[in-house]
């Protein structure tokens, strides 16, 4: 049974009040098919027959505090067999976290990342503002595995696409 932590920063927040309406558009609530699901924890959700979903889930809906998030997520991560992660702007400090735990831990990591045009983003072969955090993964685990995608919304569908088959 694979087990899968999607990480990447939610774009919404509960103090909108429309924050239910914004998560429709979060890749994790589009892969469960539900936002409710997304908002709410659980210990795992089905997928398919072959794959569940850990993890994350929005905590703040929840009334966690930031000790109690970051140790659930920890948690999460340590049970997950495969990390998943959508990378598209530096602004992720959690999801960079999560990723070095995940790389440390030795998961299946796979980076779907934003790749920038050369002449946006010089620092990096990369062409994105995480190619640090994307190369410290590969140095400490061989088992990364990295999409670039030309934006966003390509990043989800082929998150979507690559656990939805899953064996």
């Amino acid at each position: 049974m694979k087990k899968v932590y999607c990480g990447g920063r939610f774009a919404f927040d509960y103090l909108n009040p429309a924050y239910r309406e914004l998560a429709k558009e979060d890749y994790r609530a589009r892969l469960l098919g539900d936002e409710n699901l997304l908002l709410k924890k659980h210990d795992f959700l089905p997928i398919n027959e072959k794959t569940q979903y850990i993890g994350p889930f929005y905590f703040e809906a929840d009334d966690m505090i930031d000790k109690d998030i970051v140790a659930a997520e920890l948690d999460m991560v340590r049970r997950c067999t495969d990390a998943v992660f959508l990378l598209d702007s530096g602004l992720c400090p959690g999801t960079i976290g999560e990723l070095t735990v995940a790389s440390m831990l030795q998961k299946n990591v796979h980076i779907f990342y934003v790749q920038k045009s050369a002449a946006e983003e010089t620092e990096s072969d990369l062409h994105t503002p995480c190619w640090y955090p994307i190369l410290l993964s590969q140095l400490l685990n061989e088992h990364t595995r990295l999409v670039a995608c030309l934006d966003e919304e390509e990043a989800k569908q082929c998150i979507q696409d690559w656990i939805k088959n899953l064996d």
